[in-house]
């Protein structure tokens, strides 16, 4: 996952972890959540029951929301791994038809190029980036499958490496092999 990706679960697993522990504090000790909000204002006040049970269901709310937090940036995560996995999968059970290389004219890869890029793609990490508006590149490609499914790729494009552009997952990936980015280096462009 991508440092922004990162930053985004983090951000919001910590903040349902921190609603799930004030609004378990609030709804076990709703006299002590009163006065910290209301009561340190007035001499011996003490809250009505309504107060106390409006405190509790405050309480419960933001355990619910803070769980809901929690539970969606952990999904979010796995969503970028299931790709990625799924990818290498199709990879290794033989399914790519064919690999080509270039932009205006394509280059369809022969048997022997394919498998050497299938294992060189296999044998590196795939690391999700956020391409955004960023646009350029030395030369492409596609990576076509059996079932007619496709994955762009871009050979130094934004990330200066080699990129997979899948149009169903939530953020591109970088391919980290700098034998694959020399390899395609010297496959040239046309």
């Amino acid at each position: 996952m991508n440092k922004q990706t990162w930053d985004v679960i983090d951000v919001t697993g910590f903040l349902g972890v921190i609603l799930i522990a004030v609004g378990l504090v609030i709804a076990i000790w709703p006299k002590v959540a009163w006065y910290l909000r209301l009561g340190w204002r007035f001499k011996n006040a003490e809250p009505s029951g309504l107060a106390l049970g409006a405190e509790r269901v405050t309480g419960v709310v933001l355990v619910i929301a803070g769980f809901i937090l929690v539970v969606s940036s952990c999904a979010s995560g796995n969503a970028e791994r299931r790709w990625s996995e799924q990818f290498k999968e199709k990879l290794e059970s033989g399914q790519v038809q064919e690999i080509s290389i270039g932009m205006i004219n394509p280059t369809v890869l022969s048997e022997e190029e394919t498998n050497r890029m299938i294992q060189m793609i296999q044998d590196a990490e795939l690391r999700p980036f956020d391409a955004g508006n960023s646009f350029g590149a030395s030369n492409t490609g596609t990576i076509t499958f059996k079932d007619q499914t496709r994955v762009d790729m871009v050979i130094l494009g934004p990330s200066g490496g080699i990129e997979l552009h899948p149009g169903d997952a939530q953020s591109e990936y970088e391919i980290m092999s700098g034998s694959l980015k020399s390899w395609l280096k010297s496959y040239g462009t046309n």
